[in-house]
């Protein structure tokens, strides 16, 4: 008699153990979609680096299609002195607001954490955390002159935007690591000067930030173009308002 009561006491909570095992296992499969988190995570990954090289691939035809359109205009306009001259402004607007790739001589400086923290223990990126050093520099360039400049290899305009989130840096909605690299094309004597004077924003980072920054003078820079097209809302030619 102990013998069955001890078997059916087996039996009763073997019977519970796999109903809670049963319960656990769907619970599991509602929460993951059925997969195994780990699984489930590579597949995104996967998918992800799918899309990134058709994102990739579709920008690679972009501009062989932008190539083809721009020999077009030149063999129009190489035989109209008026559509030639219209072209060369238009030239000269697309590399200023940053539809053209351009190249030319300047600076280039890049910008790093210090060795050992200097203000803080706790991982936090210093450069982060004061990147308004970033804007400074930006500015001292274009007081220079500037005529086009890059960070990290993504084109700034004066429409760009640059701020601070979770200990990162978003560059147009791109996040950017360090080192920090802004090239800029200018004369490179006079954009280095307005940079290294004494108490200018280079000497700050380094005394009181303690940052590592190296900035070298190149005979030619090339920096890419915009990737995404400025929409203008509001602003409206003169001739139009009285429309």
């Amino acid at each position: 008699m102990k013998n069955i009561k001890g078997a059916l006491a087996i039996f009763l909570v073997c019977t519970i153990l796999g109903i809670i095992l049963s319960i656990q296992f769907k619970t599991t499969q509602n929460v993951t979609g059925g997969d195994n988190p780990v699984i489930k995570s590579k597949a995104l990954l996967a998918e992800l680096n799918k899309l990134e090289n058709q994102r990739a691939k579709a920008k690679e035809e972009l501009s062989e299609i932008e190539n083809e359109i721009k020999k077009l205009e030149e063999k129009e306009a190489s035989a109209d002195y008026y559509l030639k001259t219209l072209y060369n402004e238009l030239e000269k607007y697309n590399m200023f607001i940053g539809y053209e790739e351009v190249h030319g001589p300047g600076i280039q400086i890049e910008i790093d954490e210090p060795e050992v923290e200097a203000i803080f223990d706790d991982g936090t990126s210093i450069i982060a955390y004061n990147y308004d050093i970033i804007l400074q520099i930006i500015s001292s360039l274009n007081a220079a002159s500037a005529e086009a400049i890059s960070i990290n290899d993504l084109r700034y305009t004066s429409f760009s935007t640059l701020e601070a989130e979770n200990n990162s840096i978003i560059f147009d909605d791109h996040v950017i690591s360090t080192p920090i690299i802004i090239k800029a094309i200018g004369d490179p004597k006079e954009l280095e000067a307005n940079l290294t004077f004494r108490n200018g924003i280079i000497d700050l980072i380094k005394r009181q930030l303690r940052l590592k920054v190296n900035i070298s003078k190149k005979e030619d820079i090339t920096i890419p173009s915009l990737n995404k097209k400025i929409e203008l809302k509001y602003v409206k030619p003169i001739d139009d308002l009285n429309d």
